[in-house]
């Protein structure tokens, strides 16, 4: 569901060489505004083209050069042994595992030179104290489930403002699983609002979709079929119903217009 976003990230070291704060969740680390870290987004497609230095000397794996004006650091891309089986394809392969500060003055202080003797042991080269470690895997699986809260709030928002101006239900149709809403208003003009998820077992899943919607606690809601809003769910269906007073419904409208005014 999440908009899958490839970045070179710079690893919990890099962040220490850089001197950087750490953002909070909703800020991922590629996204930082640091001129290596912004450099660094281009090293892919440089990659790709061609146009990128490697670093020689660093012959146990292949890493890239980046430099700005006054720094230096490296980059590599994990092969698909290296990456966690629960993430999304090629997110968390590229990443910056060190930087220093240019020192142009003597070649035994040269950044990549210094990294070299750092990284080297005898006539072996290990460069694996570079690579993101278990601090790095989860500070990425944290930003995604960030990321996936952010993007179900938005989505939930849109499909119950959908149902409220066209009456009707309103649908998000994915590859194995649909995510429905439906405003409806019984004879004696109160309005009900359902939650309908299709496809999704995981009551957990389920309980973060209802959350998603503003302006309703999570003990308002209640199983179907019900005496509230009397909806007989179809096969393999989950549905959850609340009351949905005209407030709630007027800050909905409001929150997805500004939703959609952003993007």
């Amino acid at each position: 569901m999440t908009q899958v976003t490839v970045g070179v990230r710079p690893t919990k070291r890099c962040l220490a060489d850089l001197s950087l704060p750490l953002p909070d969740l909703g800020h991922p680390l590629h996204e930082m505004d640091d001129s290596i870290v912004v450099t660094a987004q281009a090293i892919p497609a440089l990659r790709n083209a061609g146009g990128v230095q490697r670093i020689l000397s660093l012959n146990d794996r292949v890493w890239f050069k980046v430099k700005t004006r006054d720094r230096r650091a490296v980059v590599t891309r994990l092969q698909d042994d290296d990456l966690p089986d629960e993430l999304p394809s090629e997110v968390g392969s590229w990443w910056i595992g060190a930087a220093g500060h240019r020192q142009a003055d003597s070649p035994q202080r040269d950044f990549y030179e210094s990294l070299r003797r750092k990284c080297s042991e005898g006539k072996s080269v290990s460069t694996t104290h570079l690579l993101p470690g278990e601090w790095d895997w989860k500070r990425l699986s944290a930003e995604q489930a960030v990321a996936w809260r952010r993007e179900m709030k938005r989505l939930v928002v849109h499909l119950i403002a959908m149902s409220l101006t066209s009456g009707k239900l309103a649908v998000a149709e994915f590859q194995s699983h649909r995510i429905k809403a439906l405003v409806r208003v019984d004879d004696a003009h109160e309005a009900y609002l359902a939650i309908i998820a299709e496809g999704i077992p995981d009551p957990e899943i389920f309980a973060l979709l209802l959350d998603c919607v503003p302006g309703v606690a999570k003990d308002d809601w209640q199983p179907e079929p019900s005496e509230l809003a009397a909806l007989e769910p179809a096969p393999g269906e989950i549905v959850w119903s609340t009351l949905f007073p005209s407030e709630v419904a007027s800050a909905i409208l409001e929150l997805d217009a500004s939703h959609r005014t952003r993007s």
